[in-house]
């Protein structure tokens, strides 16, 4: 393709790709490409990449910046970018990190060793013309699996799988649509996917990448069953609460927090497990109801290590152990809070407000 085709006020306009200098190139992502030596002038450096989002990292780009000015061969790795028809530039679809030492490189009046001489700064790229879930596809595999500089963290990974799952990059190739899968063949699909375009977070990693995308609803995936951080259960207690208890009200870590309200000394753990129940919540939770003088202790519950199938049988055997423990051992606990998580209990207690049900132990 020698012309990226745009549309720009009305009129077709094209960015004639045969006026820069060109060769081909090995890219580790999509292999041998024709690549072009286009103008740093002609690039959108700041231009959004979601796989970097706390933006360029300084060691990456110094690293890359000592390659380039001794490596003989010069800019080994092209960078990718795409034609942006509202500022008639490029965006750089991935290769950020090398753009910038690139930059600095010829700010600082090195020479790059396979740059053409005579035309002026500029950097090897090859153009994508894909689809934007292609183009997400693409910035996943070259930054969540790349070195040696700086691999995507977890958190952007997270990202970039839920932009292709809403562009309906995993509809692409199957029969049934990703939002009429099971929550086990959604997992299992965006796994798959992971495990070959990004086999670095396909693998063990991948489960902690679904967790963090799936965690407190993701409106993307809309599983059957909703999990939720300890943060969103205090925030929703503190909006959803008969005494009055506030957001303002809690201690920084949440559990373990002492509120008074009306004269009333509460005692707070929010629990996320099924086995903390069994663990060193019921301890702590006398502790502090001996040693703060607690008036009423409430547990606020969700409990994600369980399934839409068993949390009802998962929520009568912990009100159990909580009874157990308050007739056996010590009264430590008043009341549980039960989080809406099945998919009807989130569009029944959510917006309106409620819980599932508010148990006296």
């Amino acid at each position: 393709m020698s012309n990226v085709k745009i549309l720009k006020m009305s009129k077709n306009s094209s960015c004639n790709l045969l006026s820069y200098s060109n060769q081909k190139m090995d890219c580790p992502v999509v292999g041998k490409r024709k690549c072009y030596f286009i103008p740093l002038s002609e690039i959108q450096s700041f231009s959004h990449n979601p796989a970097r989002a706390a933006g360029t990292q300084s060691s990456a780009v110094s690293q890359i910046f000592d390659s380039l000015i001794t490596d003989i061969g010069g800019q080994l790795e092209p960078i990718s970018v795409e034609w942006n028809q509202s500022i008639s530039k490029f965006d750089i679809v991935f290769g950020c990190h090398r753009e910038w030492a690139i930059n600095d490189a010829y700010a600082k009046g090195f020479v790059i060793a396979n740059h053409p001489s005579g035309v002026g700064p500029g950097i090897w790229a090859w153009v994508f013309t894909g689809s934007p879930a292609e183009r997400t596809a693409i910035q996943m595999k070259e930054n969540g699996d790349k070195k040696p500089s700086s691999p995507a963290t977890k958190s952007e990974m997270v990202t970039l799988l839920s932009q292709y799952i809403a562009q309906g990059g995993l509809d692409f190739g199957h029969k049934i649509a990703f939002a009429n899968l099971s929550d086990k063949d959604k997992y299992n699909r965006a796994r798959t996917f992971m495990k070959k375009n990004t086999p670095f977070w396909g693998g063990r990693k991948f489960k902690g990448v679904w967790n963090a995308l799936t965690l407190n609803g993701s409106s993307v995936v809309s599983l059957s069953y909703t999990t939720f951080s300890k943060a969103k259960l205090a925030e929703y207690f503190c909006n959803n609460n008969p005494y009055g208890i506030q957001k303002s009200d809690l201690d920084p870590k949440l559990s373990g927090s002492v509120v008074v309200k009306n004269g009333v000394k509460y005692g707070i753990y929010f629990v996320t497990k099924r086995a903390e129940i069994g663990g060193a919540l019921p301890t702590n939770a006398s502790n502090l109801r001996a040693y703060k003088k607690i008036d009423h202790m409430i547990l606020v519950s969700a409990l994600n290590d369980s399934t839409q199938a068993t949390v009802s049988k998962s929520r009568t055997t912990f009100e159990n152990k909580a009874k157990n423990w308050n007739s056996n051992i010590f009264d430590a606990f008043d009341e549980i809070f039960w989080m809406p998580q099945t998919k009807s209990e989130t569009s029944t207690h959510i917006l309106a407000g409620t819980w599932v049900s508010v148990v006296k132990v």
